[in-house]
């Protein structure tokens, strides 16, 4: 399917976009229009035929670093400071040492929610380990990553590569630019545009994606 709105921000809305952005240039499958700055400085949701990824800007730390891996049979997971339940020592699925808590450890990939009895866990030490799975088991995609580095959360899964009738799909933003794809054409996209010429939208320069309060300052 498309992507209309993405969760990774409110103002990464497809439709939203084609109606109030001023685009300096959309030509018909494609387009990149000037927005605000900073709501948010960077975000992306995109799905390029069998692969669907997410980006985004977060907040230092809760945790530093966290990785979740999911490679056809084999599941890794890793965090800095470890997450809730993490066992101290575990081997061949044997919990020796620090596991009273296994119960709470969990860890997320898109939809699917991992919890610690989902995988038969090869070996556990402190903040990370790796086990094995079934293919597909208990809703796991085939192939699959979570990860955040300091202020980068990123994540991507492989999926049907066409999803009602729709091959590639995205919406992005960077600093004040502002992006969208979509392959066939989205309906109600600005069709051609140049420098927001044919106008008809009524959109301000760097106006999509302002706060309310600026919208109405600005209006004013």
């Amino acid at each position: 399917m498309a992507i209309v709105e993405s969760d990774v921000h409110p103002n990464l809305n497809r439709d939203r976009m084609f109606k109030e952005a001023w685009w300096l240039d959309y030509f018909f499958i494609c387009g990149e229009a000037i927005g605000a700055f900073g709501n948010p400085f960077f975000g992306s949701e995109t799905r390029d035929l069998c692969l669907h990824s997410k980006c985004q800007l977060t907040g230092i730390g809760d945790p530093f670093f966290s990785g979740f891996d999911v490679n056809i049979c084999v599941t890794q997971q890793c965090a800095f400071p470890a997450v809730e339940g993490s066992p101290t020592f575990v081997c061949f699925n044997m919990k020796l040492a620090g596991a009273d808590n296994v119960d709470k450890w969990k860890a997320s990939l898109f939809d699917y929610e991992s919890q610690w009895a989902d995988t038969f866990w090869f070996s556990y030490l402190l903040c990370g380990g790796y086990g094995f799975h079934a293919p597909f088991a208990n809703g796991r995609p085939i192939w699959g990553y979570d990860e955040k580095k300091l202020c980068i959360k990123r994540s991507g899964k492989c999926v049907a590569p066409v999803q009602d009738g729709v091959f590639c799909t995205s919406v992005s933003t960077s600093l004040c630019f502002w992006k969208h794809y979509q392959l066939p054409p989205a309906p109600g996209n600005p069709g051609f545009k140049i420098f927001n010429f044919p106008s008809g939208n009524g959109a301000s320069l760097m106006g999509y994606g302002k706060e309310p309060g600026q919208q109405t300052m600005a209006s004013e």
